[in-house]
C-alpha cells in the first residue's frame, strides 16, 4: 500500500524552487555528464531518436528502487520503437561506489548517468527520485512529473503519466496531461554547512551524533530498517531537512503513545529539548563540529541481544519475496517438538532480511490446524492477510522495527503447552528487488520458578459499523475487572481507517487511571506498551476503550474509493477495534506446580 513506504525513509515534498527550470515545449540544454565507468557522455552526442527519456533516480530511495522494474519495462517496450532512456542520478551523498555496487547487483539495460552537482536536475526542475522528462526528437520538453501514480504497486495505479505521454507522443497526438506531480524522496541537493561560531551552536559530533544513536541509529543502521544508516556527517547532512520536519511533527523515531497517558518502557519518544536541539543545528546551518567530540560508535549485536536461546525455531525453508507488488502477511508454523510444557519468559525474532520485514507477530496454536493450512500452500508458509486463520491460544509478543526483547519479571511466564506450534506472521513490503527471507526465533523459558502466568484482558467493540463519509466515527467498548489484578502491558489494535484510541481505567471509588492514548493511530506501527510500574487493577476496575476512525474520502489511507460501510473483520480493509491488556492475577502462585 502506499502508505507504507514511509516505514524506511523520509518521502517529501521539494523544500524550495529551482531557478528557471525548463517549461514545456522549452529546448533542453546540453549537458556532459559521467556513466558508471567514468566516461563523459554529452547529450547531444545521444542518437537522435523519436524520444528521450530521463528519469532521475536513487540506489537508496524506496519509491526510486520499486520503479527499477518500471525503468526496465520502459527500455524494452520503447526502445524498438525509438525511445531511448537514461537514468540520471543527482543525490551528492550517494557514492560513485555505492551506485556501481548497486546496479553490479541490479543490472540494467540502460544508461546511468551522475550528476552530483545538479546542474541537469536544475535545469530541469528535477525534484524527486523518480521524477521523469519526456523531450521529442527536436529535444522539446514534452511532458514531465511521474512514471505513474501507482508507488511501484501496478494494482493500485490510477494513473500512467509517462506511459500515456509515451504513447500519445509517438502516435502523434496532443499529450493530455503534460504536467503531473512527482513523488518519492526529494533529491539530495548539498546544503551548504556552517562552522559553528559558539558553543551555543549545536554541532554534529558533540550533540547531533549522541542524539541519533540514542533514537535513531537502532533503525537507521547498515541491515536495519532504516534503509539510510545514519552514522556519517555527510549522509545525515543529505536528509537534515526532511529529518528535521519528521521529527518535529513526531513521525520519527515512530512512538505514537501520548506521554500524559501512560509511563512506559523504551519509549522512542523525543524530548522538547532534542527536537529544539536538531531544529537548532539545522537553523544554525548544520556545523559539523571537532571531530574530537564524536562518541564512540555503538555496538549492534548481529545475533541475540539476550544471549543464546533455549530454543531456535526457523521455517523449513526460505521465502522468495517478490520484487514489486502488494504487502504480504505470511504465517510460518514452527514445530516445538517438545514433550514437556514451559515457561517463556522472553522471545527475541531476528529477520532474516530487515529492509522487507516490517513486522513479526508471535503465537501459540495448539489445534494442529495452522500445520494443515502450511502443508496445503504451495510456498513455504501460508497467506494470512488479516488473521493467522486459527484460533490462538495464546500471544507471545513479536517484534517491530526499534523494539527491544520483553523480558518478563522473575516469577511471571507465558504458557508454552508441550508439542505445541508456534507460528510467526511476518508483515513484508516489498522493496523492488526480489529477496529470500529466512527469519529465526528465540524462545527464552523462565529460569526460576513462576507463580504466575502472564494473561490476557480483552475489551473491543464487536458491533462494529463505520459509516461512508464519516471523519470522526466514534466506537467505546468496556469490561470490568472481576479479580485482583496487575497491568504489565498494553496493546491497542485497529485498522487503516484508525485515527486515535484511548483507554482508562476507573477505579471502584471512582478515580480515574489514564493507561494509553495513541494518537495519531498508525497501523503500520503497532507496539505492545510495557509499563515501567505495573499498575493495579483492583476488583470492579471498569476499563473504558474510546476509539475514532475517519471513513472518508480525505483519509489517504482509506482502501476504499469511494467509501464504504465497513465492519468488524480479520482482513486489513475491514476494521478491528481492540485493546489487549496483559496481566496478572493476584491471588495466583503456581509455584507448587512448576513445570
Amino acid at each position: 500500500m502506499k502508505h507504507l513506504l514511509v516505514i524506511a525513509l523520509f518521502l517529501a515534498l521539494p523544500l524550495r524552487p529551482w531557478a528557471a527550470p525548463l517549461q514545456i515545449g522549452g529546448t533542453l540544454n546540453d549537458f556532459t555528464l559521467a556513466d558508471l565507468n567514468g566516461s563523459s557522455v554529452t547529450l547531444s552526442d545521444l542518437s537522435q531518436d523519436r524520444a528521450l527519456v530521463i528519469i532521475f533516480s536513487s540506489v537508496v530511495c524506496p519509491a526510486s528502487l520499486k520503479y527499477d522494474i518500471h525503468r526496465a519495462q520502459i527500455h524494452h517496450q520503447y526502445a524498438p520503437k525509438g525511445v531511448h532512456l537514461i537514468s540520471v542520478n543527482a543525490n551528492f551523498n550517494e557514492t560513485d561506489k555505492d551506485i556501481k555496487k548497486h546496479y553490479a547487483q541490479n543490472p540494467v539495460p540502460f544508461t546511468v548517468l551522475r550528476d552530483p552537482h545538479n546542474k541537469l536536475a536544475d535545469h530541469l526542475g528535477a525534484t524527486h527520485t523518480p521524477h521523469a522528462f519526456l523531450f521529442d526528437a527536436q529535444r522539446r520538453l514534452r511532458y514531465k512529473g511521474e512514471i505513474d501514480n501507482g508507488w511501484g504497486v501496478p494494482e493500485d495505479t490510477t494513473s500512467r503519466g509517462l506511459w500515456d505521454a509515451l504513447n500519445a507522443l509517438l502516435a502523434n497526438r496532443e499529450i493530455a496531461n503534460t504536467n503531473l506531480p512527482s513523488f518519492g524522496c526529494e533529491i539530495r541537493r548539498m546544503p551548504r554547512p556552517t562552522t559553528a561560531t559558539g558553543t551555543s551552536t549545536p554541532t554534529f559530533y558533540r550533540d547531533i551524533l549522541p542524539l541519533l544513536q540514542n533514537r535513531c541509529q537502532n533503525c537507521h543502521r547498515p541491515g536495519g530498517i532504516g534503509r539510510v544508516p545514519f552514522f556519517d556527517y555527510t549522509e545525515v547532512l543529505a536528509w537534515a531537512y526532511q529529518m528535521r520536519d519528521s521529527i518535529e511533527a513526531r513521525i520519527m523515531p515512530p512512538w505514537k503513545a501520548r506521554p500524559e497517558y501512560g509511563n512506559f518502557k523504551n519509549s522512542r519518544r523525543l524530548t522538547d529539548t532534542e527536537i529544539h536541539t536538531f531544529a537548532q543545528w539545522v537553523k544554525g546551518g548544520m556545523p559539523e563540529g571537532n571531530p574530537s567530540d564524536k562518541p564512540e560508535p555503538l555496538a549492534f549485536s548481529k545475533s541475540w541481544t539476550l544471549g543464546t536461546p533455549d530454543l531456535i525455531l526457523e521455517p523449513e525453508a526460505p521465502y522468495p519475496l517478490e520484487a514489486v507488488g502488494r504487502d504480504e502477511y505470511r504465517c510460518f508454523v514452527l514445530p516445538t517438538k517438545r514433550d514437556t510444557g514451559n515457561y517463556v519468559s522472553a522471545i527475541e525474532v531476528i529477520p532474516g532480511e530487515r529492509e522487507v520485514v516490517h513486522h513479526v507477530s508471535v503465537y501459540i496454536d495448539i489445534s494442529g490446524k495452522a500445520r494443515l493450512q502450511q502443508e496445503n500452500a504451495p510456498a513455504p508458509g501460508y497467506p494470512c492477510f488479516g488473521g493467522i486463520g486459527v484460533p490462538i491460544y495464546e500471544s507471545l509478543g513479536g517484534w517491530a522495527p526499534g523494539n527491544t526483547p520483553f523480558v518478563l519479571p522473575d516469577g511471571i511466564g507465558r504458557d508454552l503447552p508441550p508439542n505445541s506450534d508456534i507460528i510467526l506472521q511476518i508483515h513484508y513490503h516489498k522493496i523492488g528487488r526480489a529477496v529470500k527471507d529466512l527469519s529465526r526465533l528465540g524462545i527464552y523459558f523462565a529460569k526460576k520458578p513462576v507463580q504466575k502466568q502472564l494473561r490476557e484482558e480483552v475489551i473491543n467493540s464487536r458491533l462494529l459499523f463505520i459509516p461512508p463519509n464519516i471523519k470522526r466515527h466514534r466506537v467505546t467498548g468496556t469490561i470490568t475487572i472481576t479479580r485482583d489484578q496487575h497491568l504489565l502491558g498494553i496493546l491497542p489494535h485497529m485498522h487503516l481507517l484508525g485515527t486515535e484510541i484511548k483507554i482508562t481505567a476507573t477505579y471502584p471509588d471512582g478515580t480515574q487511571k489514564p493507561l494509553i492514548w495513541v494518537k495519531p493511530w498508525d497501523f503500520n506501527w503497532q507496539e505492545t506498551y510495557v509499563y515501567k510500574t505495573p499498575i493495579a487493577l483492583p476488583r470492579g476496575t471498569r476499563i473504558a476503550l474510546e476509539a475514532f476512525y475517519d471513513n472518508s474520502a480525505d483519509n489517504p489511507r482509506n482502501p476504499n474509493n469511494p467509501p464504504k460501510l465497513v465492519r468488524w473483520g480479520e482482513k486489513s480493509t475491514d476494521e478491528m477495534c481492540t485493546a489487549f491488556l496483559y496481566v496478572t492475577h493476584d491471588d495466583e502462585n503456581l509455584t507448587t506446580d512448576v513445570k
